[in-house]
């Protein structure tokens, strides 16, 4: 039988006190974790939005410088002269030009990060001075064709007030580095003049470091002994990266540079319409708290370890008067009735103990009245069952007649009177003790006599015997009231030709088995049923009474069949557990 596997006492009381220890740190735990964490966040937050502000104006203080130095050239009597007379060309344009040049190469070296200061004339006329290059003729506009049909240039032209400033973009290499650089433009108008018509745009370009110098994204603070990975990126009204740490990123959306690890600010510069948008590594800005959270998760587990030990011992001990009645009451119920607890603990565990062994005490008393008074119930109807008739009378009475036979010189009458005595006799002395089967068989070979006699010979009976069998104890008289059944019902009318075979044979080691089989006229199941509930007919045992005496010997160990069918015969098989004479309790 597979036994389930149960939660015992201790299991339970161990992780009662497991939870009601550990849980509630727990929950500490996580509560302070996440209220520390959402604290933390928000003060970054604040002090990111400061920091934003203080870049924003930054900002605007760097680009206000270019601003400024685009309106110092606007503003220039002498670079408005010289680009009218440019404009009308004469016998001088070409020192006008020169004149520009010289100019705008002053212009260029006034601010850092300039890449070049350039004029777009109205007829087409390019003047310019470009700092990498150190040519005016070999700039970042020459080869250009058709620069009053750029779009810088007609959106500077339309522009009523203020600067145009484009998008960073890539302007080649220098030392295997992409350059980034955006425009200022502004129109050159002629104030004296009635129509304040534009003569020509004024661009400086400049280079993006000059915006991530101006949003911190310069290398100042690379060899501070603590540094968070803080990315600033500035970007335009549609979330276009122009300004980031890596150059890779400009052109790109926002979004596409943001990560689920990251914490992100912005704030918008007002004066140039750009966004600033702060990046902040959560894992590095948490990277201390996380150590300290993960030494806290070391020392919690090594207090766990010691907590559980001290909770398993401690459980042991208070759970052993608990698995010692336990363990008394699976042996009881194996059948250990004289089984005792002992417990001095003296509390509620031992009072239970002393109740457990006051009632194994109480039912080992019954136990054995029990079964004093089923011996004696058991022998009581045993006697009563065999005891059906007065056999010391008959026994007597048949002596007398027998004696009388042989004075009449009747000697046939005097034989059957033998056998019948020994009959009686067999019946009469221990007739609850058991006999061997060798004993049975001489006894049925005498009450065979008798009835060949009574019935003249008209059947014949064989006995197939296993001498391993013979030494076999059984109770008397089992196979009497088969062998009556089978005479009177079975050869009923027969006058010669019936046959009746008794075999007896050993089957196994622990049992052995009792045939019966005649080739009389069989039963049909109702005459089987009546002959089976029957307890005394024709002056014999019946055959429930057998089958009662078998079942009070030998309990389930025994077995009867009976098979009848009507015009071939009856058999019948008993089968029952070998014990050695001497050995059946009777």
């Amino acid at each position: 039988m597979q036994t389930k596997w149960r939660f015992s006492y201790r299991n339970k009381l161990f992780v009662t006190f497991m939870l009601v220890c550990m849980l509630p740190v727990l929950v500490v735990q996580m509560v302070s974790y996440y209220v520390s964490t959402d604290a933390m966040k928000r003060k970054i937050d604040v002090l990111v939005q400061a920091n934003l502000l203080q870049t924003s104006k930054n900002l605007d203080t760097s680009l206000l410088a270019y601003d400024d130095l685009l309106f110092q050239i606007i503003t220039n009597d002498d670079v408005l002269r010289l680009v009218k007379e440019v404009n009308v060309p004469g016998e001088d344009v070409e020192l006008s030009k020169r004149k520009l040049i010289n100019m705008l190469s002053s212009y260029s070296y006034a601010k850092y990060g300039i890449r070049s200061v350039a004029i777009f004339t109205e007829n087409d006329t390019l003047i310019c001075y470009d700092q990498q290059t150190g040519s005016p003729y070999d700039n970042l506009w020459s080869g250009v064709p058709n620069l009053t049909k750029l779009p810088l240039y007609i959106s500077a032209v339309n522009q009523k007030t203020g600067n145009l400033m484009t998008p960073p973009e890539r302007m080649g290499t220098i030392n295997n580095e992409e350059q980034y650089g955006f425009h200022l433009a502004r129109k050159l108008t002629d104030y004296n003049a009635a129509s304040l018509d534009s003569i020509g745009v004024v661009v400086i370009t400049v280079y993006e470091s000059v915006l991530a110098r101006a949003i911190n994204l310069n290398d100042a603070g690379a060899d501070s002994p603590v540094r968070i990975d803080n990315q600033n990126f500035l970007a335009d009204k549609d979330g276009i990266i122009i300004s980031s740490p890596d150059k890779s990123d400009i052109g790109r959306q926002i979004g596409e540079v943001r990560s689920g690890a990251s914490i992100s600010n912005t704030f918008v510069n007002t004066r140039s319409g750009l966004a600033i948008h702060n990046l902040i590594d959560q894992k590095e800005l948490f990277g201390e708290m996380y150590a300290m959270q993960r030494l806290t998760v070391i020392v919690g587990t090594a207090a766990l370890i010691v907590a559980v030990a001290l909770i398993f011992y401690f459980s042991g001990k208070l759970t052993a008067s608990i698995r010692k009645v336990v363990k008394a009451m699976r042996i009881a119920s194996q059948g250990g009735l004289t089984v005792q607890v002992e417990d001095r603990t003296q509390d509620e565990i031992s009072a239970i103990a002393f109740n457990f062994n006051k009632m194994m005490s109480t039912v080992n008393e019954l136990m054995s009245e029990v079964k004093e008074t089923g011996e004696k119930r058991k022998e009581a109807e045993i006697r009563a069952l065999e005891a059906q008739i007065n056999p010391h009378f008959l026994y007597n009475s048949l002596d007398s007649i027998n004696w009388l036979a042989i004075e009449k010189d009747e000697h046939q009458i005097s034989e059957m009177l033998k056998g019948l005595a020994q009959i009686l006799r067999y019946s009469i002395k221990d007739s609850n003790k058991p006999v061997s089967v060798r004993e049975e068989l001489e006894w049925m070979d005498r009450y065979m006599f008798l009835q060949q006699y009574r019935f003249r010979s008209s059947f014949a009976y064989t006995v197939e015997k296993d001498e391993r069998a013979l030494d076999v104890s059984m109770p008397k008289l089992v196979l009497q009231p088969f062998i009556e059944n089978a005479i009177i019902h079975g050869f009923s009318g027969v006058k010669q030709g019936g046959h009746l075979h008794i075999g007896i044979n050993q089957l196994t080691e622990a049992d052995f088995e009792i045939t019966i089989r005649d080739n009389g006229h069989g039963m049909d199941r109702e005459k089987l049923r009546s002959i089976m509930s029957e307890t005394d007919y024709g002056g014999g045992i019946g055959i429930r009474n057998v089958l009662d005496r078998l079942r009070m010997y030998y309990g389930d160990r025994a077995s009867c069949e009976i098979e009848s069918q009507p015009g071939v015969g009856t058999s019948v098989r008993i089968v029952l557990p070998i014990i050695r004479k001497g050995d059946i309790t009777p």
